[in-house]
Parts: structure tokens; sequence; C-alpha cells
């Protein structure tokens, strides 16, 4: 993610996910499933067949955005 827009979008999509373990679609545009665990998490992506996910720990709050 590069610019501020992509930044925006992802801080929308988490959202409602927080304090939740979250798998995304590998290019970071959809949430594949969540849950209070990893393995929550993983197993809700896993029953829409995707095995390897990004995964993200969703904090509480939000205090600074994170660009890379």
């Amino acid at each position: 993610m590069s610019n501020t827009l992509e930044t925006i979008h992802l801080a929308k999509l988490l959202q409602p996910y927080k304090g939740k373990w979250v798998t995304l679609t590998k290019d970071e545009k959809t949430v594949l499933g969540s849950g209070n665990t990893i393995d929550e998490a993983l197993t809700a992506a896993e029953k829409v067949g995707e095995l390897m996910p990004l995964l993200i720990k969703v904090p509480e709050k939000t205090t600074a955005a994170l660009q890379y």
C-alpha cells in the first residue's frame, strides 16, 4: 500500500473488526473471515477456499496509520 486512498480503504474495511483477528485476500481488498482467535479467523478463510490468507490483528483503538 503506497497511497492515502489505499490506507483509508483498509481502515474502513477493518473498522467493524476492532479487536478481532481478520483474514484477507492477498490484494487486501476483501475480508475472508474473522474471529476472536487466530484459529477462528483461519478456519473462516478455509471455509471459503483460501488456505494461505493474509492474517492481521485489528487493534481496539487506532492511534496511527500504518503504511508500507
